[in-house]
C-alpha cells in the first residue's frame, strides 16, 4: 500500500519567499554617515571668513560653522575629505546615494549655498587639460530652501550639476548651462562611476554679479551610501537558497574662477 502525505510545498515557498523579501529589504538600505563642519577645510577667494556658533537641539554636532562673504562675487567654502571624521571610507561618484546638510542662511540673502563633488578621472575622458586636474560637479539649479535655511538635500537621481575643470578654470561637456543629475552622468560617462569621491563641499558666492553680504551657518552634514549585508544575513539567504533548490535561478548662475 502507497501511504502519500498531506504535506503541501506552497505554505513553505510562500513563507521562504516573504523571509528573503524580508532579508532584501533589510539589506537594501543605506548606511549613514554624519560630519561636522569643524572636521571640514575651511577656504575661499576674494573677502571671506569664518566662524562659530551654536548648534540647534538634537544635532549630533557639538558646534556650527559660519561661512561670511561681504559680496556675492565672493566666496567661501567647506570641504569634507578622507581625512575628516566619519568620512566613508572608499567613497566614490558611483557610491554615493544622497546627501544631506542642516544650513541657516543670514536674513535677506540672495545666494543660497549649494553642493559641489571634487574627483580626479585619470581617464581624460571628460576634455580636461591634464589627466591630474582636479574635477568639481557644481550644483547648478533654482534653491528650495527658504529664507531661513533649512535642509540642503543631494539626491543623485533629481539634483543637478555642471562639470568644471578647477585646476585650469572653466567649465566641461558644454559649459556652464549643461546640467546633469549625478545619475545622468554615470549613465552617460559610465567611466566616472568608480572615480574615488575626493571631497564634497558646500559652498556659497561667486555668482554672476554683486549683491549684499551673506552669512550660510552648516549645522551638520549626512552623507548616505549602499549598506553591506551583514554576514548573518548573508549566510541565512545562501542557506536558504541552498535549502530550496533556487541558487541557481537567481540573478542577481556662478562665475568661472577657480574654487580652492
Amino acid at each position: 500500500m502507497q501511504i502519500r502525505f498531506g504535506f503541501s510545498k506552497a505554505p513553505f515557498l510562500a513563507a521562504a519567499a516573504a523571509l528573503l523579501g524580508l532579508i532584501a529589504a533589510g539589506t537594501a538600505k543605506a548606511d549613514t554617515y554624519t560630519l561636522c563642519p569643524t572636521s571640514a577645510g575651511q577656504n575661499g577667494s576674494g573677502s571671506f571668513s569664518f566662524g562659530t556658533a551654536a548648534e540647534p537641539s538634537g544635532s549630533a554636532c557639538s558646534t556650527a560653522v559660519t561661512m561670511t562673504i561681504p559680496d556675492l562675487t565672493d566666496y567661501a567654502r567647506l570641504a569634507w575629505d578622507s581625512s575628516s571624521a566619519n568620512y566613508p571610507s572608499g567613497l566614490s561618484l558611483g557610491t554615493l546615494t544622497g546627501a544631506s546638510a542642516s544650513v541657516a542662511l543670514s536674513a535677506g540673502g540672495s545666494d543660497d549655498p549649494y553642493y559641489m563633488l571634487a574627483f580626479t578621472d585619470l581617464t581624460k575622458s571628460l576634455g580636461q587639460t591634464n589627466a591630474t586636474d582636479q574635477i568639481l560637479m557644481i550644483e547648478f539649479q533654482p534653491s528650495t530652501l527658504t529664507n531661513s535655511g533649512g535642509t540642503l538635500a543631494l539626491d543623485p537621481a533629481t539634483t543637478l550639476f555642471n562639470m568644471f575643470d578647477n585646476t585650469q578654470g572653466f567649465y566641461l561637456n558644454g559649459g556652464q548651462s549643461h546640467t546633469n543629475t549625478l545619475d545622468g552622468w554615470l549613465s552617460v560617462d559610465g567611466f566616472l562611476a568608480g572615480d574615488a569621491l575626493d571631497q564634497v563641499r558646500i559652498g556659497m558666492g561667486l555668482a554672476g554679479g554683486p549683491g549684499a553680504a551673506e552669512t550660510v551657518t552648516v549645522n551638520q552634514l549626512d552623507l548616505s551610501t549602499p549598506s553591506v549585508p551583514e554576514p548573518g544575513s548573508l549566510m541565512l539567504t545562501l542557506l536558504l537558497l541552498g535549502t530550496l533548490g533556487l541558487g541557481a535561478g537567481v540573478r542577481q548662475v556662478r562665475s568661472c574662477a577657480n574654487r580652492g
